[in-house]
């Protein structure tokens, strides 16, 4: 250890160490630049730096050791008593402390500093002389403690920038994931939007968005990064795992350690992590829970922040009206393309994919085609009907009509309301043959329906039919529709309720 340095010298010092770490704070290395400048600067041959860890202290840096001890105890050495004590201790002689536990056995003297941050104990600060004629004294003893105020209110401005920026960051994702989640009213974009958009502002292992399914009232997951993507599609049933409890219960559900075996069943092969810190948010949109977003790290020692908790409800909010946004953009497009009355396609939505269906049926070779075949319904004497009964019986038959259509056929085949009493369907893979039977089941379960008229009484309708099936490359959309109606119109002049089957022409 040399001399007493000026107090030009002295500042110098101190000014150097606080330049390391308002920029750092107490990492690793801007530790050892400190002890290295204590050393370097003030001579001081043995320096240590211990962080609090618990109740204890662990070893941050040193020098001038051969083998400094990594942790100590708050009842170990006059370390661990400044840090119980949160004083200073200045020891001339430290054969006479009870006490000091020897790390060096040259050591003469010892003077310990806490550092101290807004009431916060970061550590402690040693510094130890082995030089008998120049024990460490009160002089010393005040330079550390300049020392280690410098250090501590470095560290708290350190602090505060990082929190700042820190702050800034997670301000410039949420806007970035704002944008991004109000760009698009598509559905499947939307929801990978959400979860690549969360990682960018939460860094993350995994991140899983389960949406609600509406018609069915149940929750799948819908996008993911981190499980294996089969993991899309599966089931989280409310109270399952952490995003089932956070639907169920509708509040943040945030788990330190998070095993495997309490994962939801069907995604404990998918994630690779055997233990996560979790947490999920349910997406709450006018007191409806559309969905939930789930953050999670393999590292368990990255919990976290109190910030990041708040930026993540911030996200759920947003993804939520995103959510919402979707749903009322699918309703409304769903009501532009069904007919309001019996809830079938309407019109625009038959005019558009059957040209679509028919583009396809010619540009496939000829060997590989399928049939495609079409069948007009239209309600006898529907008018006669109205008139006797009202429209309020009317509309009645027309919904009586449309259930059975909609549970005779398959989903994949396109069901209309052509206008008035009129409907359409167009069946792809289906003869000609097959689609004249199907039509006849469909006109005998009508006859078989009764409505209830304005005075309860039961009263019963007909249907006749008319059948095609497209034959040649050259056809139209149009063109198979009015064949099927040629067909129908037989079935008219023939008596009506009955089902006509004619191929069409080009």
């Amino acid at each position: 250890m040399t001399e007493r340095h000026t107090a030009e010298e002295t500042l110098t010092g101190i000014e150097a160490v606080r330049a390391v770490l308002e920029v750092d704070g107490l990492t690793p290395e801007t530790l050892q630049q400190i002890v290295a400048v204590l050393s370097g600067r003030f001579g001081y041959t043995h320096v240590s730096i211990y962080l609090a860890e618990g109740t204890g202290l662990r070893l941050g840096a040193a020098v001038g050791y051969a083998e400094p001890v990594p942790a100590l105890g708050a009842a170990d050495g006059v370390i661990g008593r400044v840090r119980r004590t949160r004083r200073t201790a200045l020891v001339p002689d430290v054969s006479v402390d009870p006490d000091y536990v020897v790390f060096d056995p040259a050591v003469r003297s010892a003077v310990c500093v806490p550092l101290i941050v807004s009431g916060e104990l970061l550590g402690v600060l040693a510094v130890e002389s082995t030089r008998e004629d120049r024990p460490v004294d009160e002089q010393d003893l005040v330079l550390l403690e300049a020392i280690a105020d410098r250090l501590a209110s470095a560290t708290a401005l350190g602090r505060e920038r990082r929190a700042l920026a820190a702050r800034a960051d997670v301000l410039a994702g949420l806007l970035a994931f704002s944008q991004s989640v109000t760009s698009t009213l598509q559905a499947e974009v939307l929801w990978d939007l959400v979860v690549q958009g969360a990682a960018k502002v939460l860094p993350a292992d995994i991140v899983v968005l389960t949406v609600l399914d509406r018609p069915s009232g149940r929750y799948f997951l819908r996008a993911v990064l981190g499980p294996e993507p089969s993991a899309v599609g599966i089931e989280i049933r409310p109270g399952e795992g952490v995003t089932g409890r956070a639907i169920h219960d509708r509040v943040p559900v945030l788990i330190d350690d998070l095993p495997r075996s309490a994962y939801p069943l069907a995604l404990r092969g998918l994630v690779g992590s055997d233990r996560l810190a979790a947490v999920a948010v349910p997406l709450i949109r006018e007191g409806a829970v559309v969905g939930a977003l789930m953050v999670g790290r393999a590292d368990l020692a990255q919990q976290f922040s109190p910030l990041e908790l708040d930026a993540l409800g911030i996200l759920a909010a947003q993804a939520a009206l995103a959510v919402a946004n979707v749903f009322l953009y699918a309703e409304v497009a769903e009501l532009a393309i069904r007919d309001a009355l019996t809830g079938l396609h309407n019109r625009r939505f038959l005019d558009t994919s059957l040209e679509r269906i028919v583009a396809a049926w010619v540009r496939t070779p000829p060997a590989a085609r399928r049939p495609l075949s079409a069948v007009v319904f239209d309600l006898d004497h529907f008018g006669r009907f109205n008139k006797e009964h009202g429209h309020l019986v009317g509309d009645a038959a027309l919904r009586a009509f449309a259930d059975i259509l909609q549970r005779r056929f398959r989903a994949s085949d396109l069901v209309a309301r052509f206008g008035g009493e009129e409907f359409v369907t167009i069946l792809e893979g289906t003869t000609l043959d097959d689609a004249a039977r199907i039509a006849e089941e469909v006109r005998l379960a009508f006859r078989a329906t009764s409505v209830p008229s304005a005075h309860g009484e039961p009263l019963s309708c007909t249907v006749s039919a008319g059948c095609a099936t497209l034959e040649s490359e050259d056809a139209t959309p149009q063109a198979l529709v009015h064949a099927a109606d040629i067909g129908l119109f037989s079935a008219k002049r023939a008596g009506r309720d009955r089902v006509v089957a004619v191929p069409a022409t080009p």
